[in-house]
């Protein structure tokens, strides 16, 4: 049964990828691979390393994982959203490093050059656990730029994602709303994106709440977090510009 979830979170993420039109081979030729263990002999960490994503197959637990997330003091652990954020990692490298969205990158996100293992502890060693909600659309993204980005990566796929299942509901939509929902994988207007999906995701709030169940996505998109968003959909759209002319 975890098993089964895990694959089915995996394979909706290679869905968005392929629409996206986002390779699964970095610049090297590497390619993403998923190590799936269980850590009923030793403590497996989620993560990425060199286009290698482990996950422990205990996220698929529901009662685990939402243990977890209590633990962490999260609002929203998924499994597909670990799926989303780790594969951020692997397209900062393609999208974002040696390309002219570094500059910017460090703009927005911060110097990545920090060191990464030392932040990371600093983030878990905190006792305050307050944060710039400003700033950052997680607590986990301020503990290291390559985090921030992750978060906001996995973000943008909710974002079109849930648009993208949404283009083929019943519902009465302005000519603006339903060229969008042709393909949100594909929308050149950002604004055109997040104007769909803000009074969108409040409205699935507030379905959750009349069942008596949490928020679905319980954040709050700021300016700020906005431009991180916007930095994504261009350097994606930036790529797919570059593979087109490449071809």
């Amino acid at each position: 049964m975890l098993w089964r979830r895990m694959e089915e979170a995996k394979r909706r993420l290679v869905y968005d990828l392929r629409r996206l039109q986002l390779p699964l081979v970095s610049r090297s030729g590497t390619q993403v691979t998923f190590d799936i263990l269980s850590d009923e002999v030793n403590p497996i960490l989620t993560g990425h390393l060199a286009g290698v994503i482990t996950l422990n197959l205990a996220e698929a637990d529901d009662v685990e994982r939402e243990a977890r997330r209590v633990a962490f003091r999260e609002p929203y652990r998924t499994l597909l959203g670990h799926f989303r954020h780790e594969i951020g990692h692997f397209y900062w490298d393609l999208l974002v490093n040696s390309t002219t969205f570094q500059a910017p990158f460090k703009l927005v996100f911060g110097d990545e050059t920090q060191d990464y293992q030392t932040a990371i502890r600093t983030y878990y060693g905190r006792v305050d656990r307050s944060y710039d909600r400003r700033g950052f659309i997680s607590e986990y993204a301020t503990s290291h730029p390559w985090e921030d980005w992750a978060e906001t990566f996995a973000h943008f796929l909710h974002i079109v994602s849930t648009l993208d299942s949404l283009a083929g509901l019943p519902l009465s939509l302005d000519e603006r709303a339903r060229q969008t929902l042709t393909d949100p994988y594909f929308e050149s207007d950002f604004e055109a994106l997040l104007a769909l999906w803000m009074p969108l995701s409040r409205g699935i709030n507030e379905l959750n709440r009349s069942l008596g169940m949490s928020d679905a996505y319980p954040f709050d998109i700021s300016p700020a977090v906005k431009g991180k968003l916007h930095l994504v959909h261009m350097a994606i759209s930036a790529f797919r510009d570059q593979q087109k002319l490449a071809a």
